[in-house]
């Protein structure tokens, strides 16, 4: 029983420095206690574009423009060209 008493007190002192640890020189203070917040979807998909051909979002810095519409590829943008010829 000693021993675990022993064990017990070891394993306390040793969070209590490392909680010690990251408030004096990490500089997080106590934001390890609190919950962080979820992000909204849409809030994580300002600045993606939808490609009007195959549906997939792309960052609007990678994406491939032609006239108002965003693509993901240059397949996609020419079979968007074509069904706008054809149709």
């Amino acid at each position: 029983m000693y021993i675990f008493i022993r064990f017990l007190r070891i394993a306390l002192l040793a969070l209590l420095v490392y909680f010690l640890y990251r408030i004096l020189f990490k500089n997080e203070g106590f934001k390890f206690f609190k919950k962080r917040k979820k992000q909204h979807p849409r809030k994580r998909l300002e600045g993606l574009k939808k490609d009007p051909v195959c549906g997939t979002y792309i960052p609007e810095n990678q994406a491939i423009r032609y006239k108002d519409q965003y693509f993901c590829s240059e397949e996609c943008k020419e079979k968007y060209q074509t069904l706008k010829d054809s149709g």
